[in-house]
């Protein structure tokens, strides 16, 4: 069966162009955006990856889904740039190259707890390295061009949620300046 034969079903190309747009979208979110009832959607999904339309990778609690094989650690930089904070503190430190704890936790101010937890979970998946220096810890992007081929590759999931970032930051940084009156 041809992928124009597969997608004939309204519900599957629903699907599809849903997985399309979004890689890595996992099944409860799939169910919000299509509202179809998780039994419908299950069966459409198994469906096209079994005619090899789509693929499939459980992760944690959640099964991921895509148009298009990824390798194992473009899969793991995905998974972490669709999260909005992992997304946010890869490109930070991107951004500024290096970056040591205290910056990131003055820059999100989020629970050390939770700043920790997150940067940990990047860390152990091999998209940021961290380096001791004394009692600092310092943190790189451990594979650039990956983490850019991937948010390249999929930039429409991304592209507005990165235009948005880049133009928040932008107009924290410079203030705006208030316009003087003109004399007459």
């Amino acid at each position: 069966m041809f992928k124009d034969e597969i997608l004939e079903n309204e519900n599957r190309q629903k699907i599809y162009r849903l997985i399309e747009a979004n890689q890595g979208i996992h099944l409860r979110e799939l169910q919000r955006v299509t509202d179809m009832p998780l039994t419908t959607l299950d069966y459409h999904l198994t469906y096209m990856a079994r005619k090899g339309l789509i693929y499939s990778e459980t992760e944690g609690h959640f099964k991921r889904y895509y148009t298009k094989p990824l390798d194992s650690q473009d899969k793991k930089v995905l998974s972490a740039l669709r999260q909005k904070k992992l997304r946010e503190i890869v490109l930070f430190v991107m951004s500024n190259k290096k970056v040591k704890y205290q910056e990131l936790s003055d820059y999100f101010k989020l629970p050390h707890s939770t700043l920790s937890c997150y940067l940990k979970s990047l860390v152990d998946n091999n998209i940021l390295i961290k380096d001791k220096i004394g009692y600092e810890s310092i943190y790189t992007v451990k594979d650039e061009d990956r983490v850019a081929k991937v948010l390249v590759a999929y930039k429409k999931t991304f592209l507005d949620m990165l235009v948005d970032k880049t133009l928040s930051t932008w107009l924290e940084s410079y203030p705006q300046k208030k316009p003087q009156p003109t004399k007459a």
